[in-house]
């Protein structure tokens, strides 16, 4: 992997990985609804620059986790991902047994892109890059317009939702 930061929150390091083409989200610590909400507007906001078909999202290093952001997650942010042009994500499990249900509960809640659970990160990248789109040729291409507006409006909708869920936003 060729990682180049792109936003850090408390809680997650979004990367963009230049020699795979995806974005990498790596989270940490002990995450609560408040900071996983923030970490996700950072998280979209990365959507509106350009799409990432392809999303490594690592919770390898998440100590603890709020029940209620397996339920913000599965109905809030992550039914709008497909509008956001990801295809596929890899998902790294936590080694506690309680982060590896909390996955499992947000992958039965989820619709959408293939959404494939990993023990370690090796074996996320592995399936990920086999995953690479065929026409892929070294970067990915932009969005029409009409698709673009509909991501910025959704994420404009996004941002008022959790701000007023979170008024210290």
């Amino acid at each position: 992997m060729r990682l180049h930061l792109m936003r850090k929150t408390v809680c997650v390091s979004i990367y963009y990985d230049s020699l795979n083409e995806w974005l990498f989200l790596d989270w940490e610590g002990e995450l609560t609804l408040l900071d996983v909400q923030t970490a996700c507007l950072e998280v979209a906001n990365c959507f509106l620059i350009r799409p990432y078909p392809r999303v490594l999202n690592s919770n390898a290093q998440i100590t603890g986790v709020s029940w209620s952001v397996a339920a913000w997650l599965a109905t809030e942010f992550l039914p709008h991902v497909t509008l956001a042009g990801i295809t596929h994500v890899a998902w790294v499990t936590s080694s506690s047994l309680q982060g590896r249900f909390l996955v499992q509960t947000v992958l039965n809640w989820l619709p959408g892109p293939a959404v494939t659970s990993f023990d370690d990160t090796d074996a996320a990248v592995t399936w990920l890059q086999h995953s690479r789109p065929e026409h892929a040729t070294g970067g990915t291409p932009l969005r029409p317009p009409a698709t673009q507006a509909k991501v910025e409006k959704a994420f404009q909708d996004f941002c008022r939702k959790v701000t007023a869920q979170v008024p210290a936003l």
